[in-house]
C-alpha cells in the first residue's frame, strides 16, 4: 500500500522575502494535477527510485535500497521490502546518501551536492510552498483573499487540490550553501565565501567578484562562479 498523508499548506502573501529568489513559479487552475505540473516526474528528484549508498555518521554504509528525495516534503524516501513507499527515518543518524550520478547530504535537512571547485562545494535545497487565490464573481480571481489553510491529499507522486473553486500557484525557492571539508554548510554570500575558500583561491574568487557582478541568489552567476573557482 502506498504511503498516505494529509498536508496542510498555507498560502504565502507577497511580502515574504523567500520570494524574492523565486527559481520557478508554475500557476495550477482549480482541479489540475499540482504535480505533473511541476514537473513531468511529479515533486520527486528523480523520474524513478534509484539505488543509492547510504552512509551513516559511524563510518558505516548500506547499499542496494531504492531511494529518491520528495521536494515536496523535504523527505528522502525509500522503497521498503513490501514494496511500499517509506520516508527514511533516524535523520541523526545519517551522513550522505549518494546516487550514482549525485550526493545527498544531511545537513539541516537533505541538501544536493550540483557543483565542486577543489575543496568547495555548492548544495542546493528546493524547498516549494502554494500560493492560494480564490476565486470570485465571474470566475476572475480575487487578490484581496486573506491567508488561508488548505487541505490537500498527497499520495506518492500526486497531489490532488481538494479545493474546487481556488487556483494554485506553485511557487519554487532554492536553498543555496556553500561547504568546505569541515563539512558545515553556510548560507551563500561574499563573505562565506571567502570562509570557505584555501587563501590561494580567495585571491582568484576577490578577483572575480571584481570584475563581474555575482548575484548569489541566482543559480547561472552561482555556477559561472564555481567554474572560475575550479580552473
Amino acid at each position: 500500500m502506498k504511503w498516505l498523508t494529509i498536508l496542510a499548506l498555507v498560502l504565502f502573501i507577497g511580502s515574504n522575502p523567500l520570494i524574492a529568489q523565486t527559481r520557478k513559479s508554475i500557476r495550477v487552475k482549480a482541479g489540475d494535477d499540482l504535480a505533473q505540473a511541476y514537473s513531468k516526474h511529479g515533486f520527486y528528484r528523480f523520474p524513478q527510485f534509484t539505488k543509492a549508498i547510504l552512509h551513516f555518521k559511524n563510518g558505516s554504509n548500506k547499499d542496494g535500497i531504492l531511494f529518491n528525495y520528495n521536494i515536496l516534503s523535504g523527505n528522502m524516501q525509500f522503497i521498503g521490502p513490501k514494496g511500499d513507499t517509506l520516508d527514511l527515518n533516524g535523520a541523526a543518524s545519517i551522513d550522505s546518501i549518494v546516487f550514482p550520478q549525485t550526493i545527498f547530504y544531511n545537513m539541516d535537512g537533505f541538501q544536493e551536492l550540483v557543483a565542486r571547485a577543489g575543496s568547495l562545494r555548492l548544495l542546493k535545497k528546493p524547498v516549494i510552498r502554494m500560493q492560494a487565490e480564490n476565486i470570485g464573481a465571474y470566475g476572475q480571481p480575487n487578490p484581496t483573499s486573506s491567508i488561508i489553510n488548505y487541505t490537500n491529499y498527497f499520495s506518492g507522486t500526486n497531489v490532488y487540490n481538494l479545493s474546487i473553486n481556488q487556483d494554485v500557484v506553485i511557487v519554487e525557492t532554492i536553498q543555496w550553501s556553500f561547504m568546505d571539508n569541515s563539512f558545515q554548510p553556510r548560507k551563500v554570500g561574499k563573505e562565506t565565501l571567502l570562509q570557505s575558500l584555501p587563501p590561494e583561491k580567495q585571491a582568484v574568487a576577490t578577483d572575480y567578484m571584481k570584475k563581474n557582478k555575482v548575484n548569489f541568489d541566482k543559480e547561472k552567476d552561482l555556477f559561472n562562479l564555481m567554474n572560475e573557482l575550479a580552473r
